[in-house]
């Protein structure tokens, strides 16, 4: 869009006064574990900035909205308010600085396989891509409660059924976004992840919720992440309620000092570590993690780490498995288990054929350094007796793991056991291993 444009466009927004109520960021923090040295977006307990207010469209609000961030830009708010937003141009928001984004409003995005294609902002890695990204510093976007962000995800679900590459961009993407608080949004039906946090630093996300319902058998929800956090560190995600079909969490390369805590997860493969090791010639970094009072409940997994065993004969191309790197210091704490197929789920054999082709071709990305300690409720009849599984591909590359104080029961009452291959010196003691 032209400069003279945008410049209209803003001219034309209406502004509050000061004297006008105007919504306030939440004051938030993270409890009751913090990174150290954590500083998330800024308090502004009375505000006295400018206010761009934008109208409902449901032609495109994108031109509108991204005018208001840079007129209320360096101290002011942008404001949606309750009605209807329609968005039809990619909005690249990665200049921001010093300024709030109070959603009231219900945001969904044109539903258009062939347009997303040529404005979304699109990532080699997984193929991710994003409608809006907000880059910057300073930064609080919260919904207090009111606000929804709804993907219409049966429309690209159902797109998918047809074209497994069609193109379903993230419902809220951070791109070099730094010191911001995330609150008080309820998203609906994302297309694929709800959320990529990507190189992005102290961001406390808090008091979301997450939906997913497909309404046709043939055509369900699929890769409906709730968050994926990707080379970024000092991340706090807590107080959250997510139904969805994929991971609740998913720690994705070069995510460091993070905490997930107080999260409910319905239907979905867990918080998980990875996958990780996917591709050649790349080296992977995932430590610091601590995941504490996770309710899971009809999930695959509760607590899960996957990464790719080493590239076997038959496998073309760099992106198969084969990757460097580390996972480290990683602990999972206090975590509730409803009638899930695994509570812990370790394995260096992701997408590998069998044990026998992970143990010709173990991987090189190291495992070190887990705790999984005090995990407490029932497990589904999937496995029964068995309730995890963990599998290096090597002792050598699979060590120091921990699992103590587990009290999980089974449907038929017989003592709970675990799938144990390659792993070492780890600490099992507590557990039974078939």
């Amino acid at each position: 869009m032209k400069l003279l444009t945008l410049v209209a466009l803003a001219t034309a927004l209406p502004s509050l006064s000061v004297a006008d109520k105007v919504p306030s960021a939440p004051v938030i923090s993270a409890y009751p574990k913090s990174p150290g040295n954590f500083q998330p977006g800024p308090h502004r307990k009375n505000h006295t900035g400018k206010v761009c207010k934008v109208k409902p469209n449901l032609v495109d609000a994108g031109p509108s909205i991204l005018a208001a961030a840079h007129k209320c830009n360096n101290g002011g708010t942008v404001f949606l308010p309750q009605g209807d937003f329609i968005i039809a141009t990619a909005l690249d928001l990665t200049f921001l600085n010093n300024i709030d984004f109070a959603i009231w409003g219900n945001i969904s995005f044109k539903q258009d396989i062939d347009l997303w294609p040529t404005q979304a902002f699109q990532y080699t890695f997984q193929s991710a891509s994003m409608f809006w990204r907000f880059g910057g510093k300073n930064v609080n976007i919260y919904g207090d409660g009111k606000g929804v962000i709804d993907g219409a995800g049966q429309f690209w679900w159902s797109a998918m059924a047809e074209d497994s590459s069609v193109m379903r961009p993230c419902l809220l993407g951070t791109d070099g976004l730094h010191h911001a608080t995330i609150s008080g949004i309820k998203m609906l039906n994302s297309p694929g992840w709800f959320n990529l946090i990507s190189n992005s630093t102290d961001i406390l996300v808090s008091d979301m919720t997450m939906l997913v319902g497909s309404s046709l058998p043939d055509a369900p929800a699929k890769n409906t992440d709730g968050w994926d956090i990707y080379r970024s560190s000092n991340v706090v995600i807590q107080n959250s309620r997510i139904v969805n079909t994929d991971d609740c969490v998913s720690f994705k390369p070069n995510s460091t000092q993070i905490i997930v805590q107080n999260l409910d997860c319905t239907g979905s493969h867990g918080i998980s570590v990875g996958s990780l090791g996917q591709y050649q010639g790349e080296t992977d970094l995932v430590e610091d993690l601590y995941i504490y009072n996770i309710t899971m409940t009809n999930a695959g997994d509760l607590a899960r780490i996957k990464v790719w065993p080493g590239v076997s004969p038959d496998t073309t191309g760099s992106t198969s498995g084969g990757g460097l790197g580390l996972v480290r210091n990683v602990t999972y704490d206090h975590m509730q288990s409803n009638n899930n197929d695994h509570i812990i789920s370790v394995s260096q054999c992701y997408y590998a054929k069998n044990q026998t082709m992970c143990d010709m071709y173990p991987a090189k990305l190291v495992i070190e350094d887990v705790l999984f300690k005090d995990f407490t409720g029932t497990s589904s009849k999937k496995y029964d007796p068995e309730i995890g599984e963990l599998t290096c591909s090597s002792p050598d590359v699979c060590h120091d793991i921990s699992v103590s104080d587990i009290k999980v029961t089974t449907p038929s009452g017989n003592p709970p056991t675990f799938i144990c291959n390659n792993m070492g010196n780890s600490d099992l003691g507590e557990i039974t291993c078939a």
